[in-house]
């Protein structure tokens, strides 16, 4: 997983139709439909950990089937869960505004030659900002077993659905 990226991706590729790919992963779902951590909505599928092993940080698999230039492959996305996810995006738009509302205030109090404090409420969201994304980064190295046994689990699906 490389530092920037928020949400680590892969692909597996495929040796059959989209078509196909979703029929036995639907099929499979139906065989194993107690199971709450592995759900599937047609061409798109979720694979989450059980509730008694989450932490703050704890990732959820989404993946979709894809058919491009005659190639079919599986594209599978690791994020946090969507009460965390959401809280950071949030946190996210709520510093970028700040950080606006600074810098229109800078400019005003500039503008009529005020001491420019303003620009204090600018600086101060954007290092928050940089904290949040420095905490989100931390927080998935702090996760990465987790994401490996998603990872292996989505595998073993893959295997047991007979998806080549």
């Amino acid at each position: 997983m490389a530092w920037f990226k928020l949400r680590p991706t892969f692909r597996i590729p495929l040796n059959e139709t989209r078509d196909s790919a979703i029929k036995k992963l639907n099929d499979y779902h139906a065989q194993v439909e107690s199971s709450a951590e592995f759900l599937m909505f047609g061409e798109y599928g979720e694979l989450h950990l059980p509730t008694i092993e989450h932490r703050l940080w704890s990732p959820h698999l989404s993946f979709y089937v894809f058919e491009k230039d005659e190639e079919c492959y599986i594209f599978g996305r690791f994020a946090p869960r969507v009460d965390v996810w959401t809280t950071v995006w949030i946190a996210y738009l709520a510093l970028i505004f700040l950080a606006f509302f600074g810098a229109m205030l800078a400019i005003s109090q500039f503008m009529l030659g005020s001491y420019v404090w303003g620009i204090w409420v600018m600086v101060g969201a954007f290092v928050a900002l940089a904290a949040v994304y420095a905490v989100a980064h931390i927080g998935q190295q702090w996760s990465a077993d987790q994401m490996q046994k998603l990872r292996d689990c989505f595998e073993e699906i893959v295997l047991r659905a007979n998806i080549k």
